[in-house]
């Protein structure tokens, strides 16, 4: 019969499966709680340039980590650029995008497919990424205008349209 090849392969795919379940789990890379001060970090910019991710004194900032590769990261890319015209423009805001968990070719290709309006990096080793405690794209970290964590969102921010542009008013 044809199902004794699956109980059979059965056992080694949980040998396979269980140890990169609890490997991921095992994980202890843990979000920045709210209130901290956002860390010192450097990012290479896709155009050459080198910048601090904090390095916007008095304003406040949105860090987003997004990947090309990530449905959730280009449904979201819409409401950034939106909201870069809004609050970015006039320098009310200051927008950054982080390219994680790809390479930096087909990062670069989103980011000019998507013609993003305001800097944009990669992070080469996913250094930036745990340094912020992000596991996985998209996520967005707001920063109030003292440097602190006011908001860590994982997920799309498609989905809380509404919350995302009150968590922006609430950096201006």
């Amino acid at each position: 019969m044809n199902w004794t090849r699956y109980v059979f392969n059965f056992p080694a795919l949980v040998v396979f499966l269980i140890p990169a379940l609890f490997g991921c789990l095992g994980d202890d890379i843990k979000p920045l709680a709210e209130g901290v001060a956002a860390p010192k970090a450097t990012l290479t910019l896709l155009n050459g340039e080198t910048r601090e991710v904090t390095d916007h004194p008095g304003r406040g900032q949105v860090v987003t980590f997004m990947s090309s590769w990530c449905p959730c990261s280009n449904d979201s890319i819409p409401m950034f650029k939106k909201a870069f015209k809004l609050h970015g423009e006039n320098q009310r805001l200051a927008f950054l995008m982080i390219g994680i968990q790809d390479s930096r070719d087909k990062f670069a290709e989103t980011v000019g497919k998507w013609d993003i309006p305001f800097p944009a990096g990669f992070d080469a080793g996913n250094k930036i990424a745990r340094t912020y405690g992000v596991k996985q794209p998209p996520t967005t970290v707001f920063i109030d205008k003292d440097g602190k964590v006011k908001k860590f969102f994982y997920g799309n921010i498609k989905d809380v349209e509404e919350d995302f542009y009150k968590w922006l008013e609430g950096l201006v």
